[in-house]
């Protein structure tokens, strides 16, 4: 609050004091430089104010912040003024609300209408409010636009309120959509958003607007993966050798692709300017491995514990103790009475007519088939790796059309002809394609790791199946099985995961 006219103290006929508030807004330094500066809208309104003798001018002002939000502290201050007197805490009364311009109020034409609904019209010409309780108007003054009035002998005036209100908000919007392609150009030709987080291993380079490495955070960087990938070090352990504050700390390190190189802005995959601390394949495999370690482990110490399938009614199976013989049985979820009243929904046929089998003996003919299939470990049934990486060739195209992208978006304004602006949507569209095509690509890698972290498991499964644990063979499961389904008759079906994969002819 600042006082900017300070005269004598005048009253209205029940004796409250009359004063008059001007409210000044401005939401970064760019605005000042533009016109908007709070000194300038200062000038405005005292002018205005002693121009039309109006006395006790004070002055409320948020600085930064921004137009579309209304909850503003100098604004709410001024709220509590309208509202105190309404309910007779106070006789300081607002006779006149100055603005240096509409959009200064705000920038949403309905949370700047809303307002003028709520604390400025009287009560009963306001229709749309639950909170005014105005006796009369409080004058509604914009300097730059002082046909705008709030006035009911004066539709006009509320009329052009209106409008330019709504002009407010275009306007607003309009410079969001040219921060928004220049923010979109400036990452394509790869460089780093200015403000934002900075990935942990890099500092922002102002005069560039590159990233540039810092050599000891990067060092770190890589033995954070390293111990993660190739010791399993859980992130907690990973965070308390490094001093992060926690687990959390470390999975965002893994997690940030930004360390390949690449910048993401709005979803979508830019190639930046900056060097990798990491390889892609360093990244994408601990991205599988946070995958995997994320699948929820049942802590059941059963072999197949979360694998099991009827045959019969397609329900899930479990593992029931039982007194006599081999220690547990093998049960489908359709033939429990207990499933039946607490979880129906594991219920597919109260009919089923699957028996109860020795879970030994499950565990045992899986097993056996794990074993049958170890000759898919074989390196023979590899499929040979294709000379030229696509997703390489499919980085460079991609590159280069978002370079093309950014200058045409450096010719593109207002005024710009259709044939332009069809030029944009056509590169836009390509890229889009060429994101379309190394999603693919990625994903046949992704799928080849997988292959390959089950073939090292078939080729070495026989001779190491015996000296493994009882957790380290309930792993082993979890990754090779898909699901294994059980039938009435003692038939089982073991299902492997990428099965259609590891069958894969080589070559084809």
């Amino acid at each position: 609050m600042k006082i900017a006219i300070d005269d004598e103290v005048q009253s209205d006929e029940n004796g409250n004091y009359l004063i008059n508030i001007a409210y000044l807004r401005v939401s970064t330094d760019r605005q000042a430089e533009l016109g908007f500066g709070l000194d300038i809208q200062e000038n405005d309104v005292v002018r205005y104010s002693k121009a039309n003798e109006l006395k006790n001018l004070v002055l409320f002002i948020d600085d930064g912040f921004t137009g579309t939000n209304m909850d503003r502290p100098a604004l709410q201050e001024i709220i509590t003024y309208i509202n105190d007197f309404n309910a007779g805490k106070s006789h300081i009364r607002i006779e006149n609300f100055i603005i240096s311009r509409i959009d200064r109020l705000g920038r949403t034409l309905l949370g700047t209408l809303q307002f003028i609904q709520d604390y400025i019209v009287c009560q009963k010409d306001s229709k749309n409010s639950a909170v005014n309780r105005n006796k009369e108007d409080i004058n509604f003054i914009s300097v730059a636009e002082n046909y705008c009035r709030i006035d009911r002998n004066n539709p006009q005036g509320k009329f052009l309120l209106m409008l330019f209100a709504s002009l407010a908000e275009f306007d607003r919007d309009l410079i969001v959509e040219k921060l928004k392609r220049g923010r979109t150009s400036r990452v394509a030709s790869g460089k780093w958003i200015g403000g934002g987080k900075i990935p942990y291993g890099y500092r922002y380079d102002k005069s560039t607007g590159i990233l540039v490495i810092e050599p000891k955070e990067a060092e770190v960087v890589r033995e954070i993966f390293r111990l993660y990938l190739e010791e399993k070090m859980p992130p907690q352990k990973i965070a308390e050798r490094f001093g992060f504050s926690g687990d959390r700390s470390i999975t965002q390190i893994l997690q940030r692709k930004s360390l390949t190189g690449c910048i993401i802005w709005n979803g979508e995959e830019y190639e930046g300017q900056h060097k990798a601390i990491i390889p892609l394949e360093t990244w994408e495999a601990a991205q599988e491995e946070l995958k995997r370690r994320s699948v929820h482990r049942t802590d059941s110490h059963y072999l197949l514990s979360g694998l099991l399938y009827c045959g019969e009614c397609g329900a899930k199976m479990r593992y029931q103790k039982w007194s006599g013989g081999n220690g547990a049985k093998i049960v489908c979820y359709s033939t429990q009475k207990s499933t039946i009243k607490g979880k129906p929904y594991l219920v597919k046929d109260e009919n089923c007519p699957s028996v109860r089998f020795w879970a030994n003996d499950v565990e045992t003919a899986v097993v056996s088939e794990l074993f049958r299939l170890s000759y898919l470990g074989n390196e023979e049934n590899k499929k040979s790796a294709n000379a030229v990486e696509p997703i390489g060739v499919l980085l460079k195209e991609l590159s280069a059309e978002r370079k093309k992208l950014s200058r045409l978006y450096d010719f593109d304004n207002d005024d710009s002809d259709d044939v332009l602006k069809e030029k944009i949507q056509d590169c836009k569209r390509r890229i889009a394609n060429i994101q379309k095509q190394i999603s693919d690509e990625e994903e046949k890698k992704l799928i080849g790791r997988k292959v390959d972290n089950a073939r090292k498991i078939f080729r070495t499964l026989k001779d190491t199946w015996s000296e493994m644990n009882e957790k380290e063979k309930q792993t082993v499961c979890q990754e090779l099985i898909d699901r294994v389904i059980i039938y009435k008759d003692g038939t089982i079906d073991v299902h492997l995961k990428l099965k259609s994969f590891l069958f894969e002819q080589k070559n084809t």
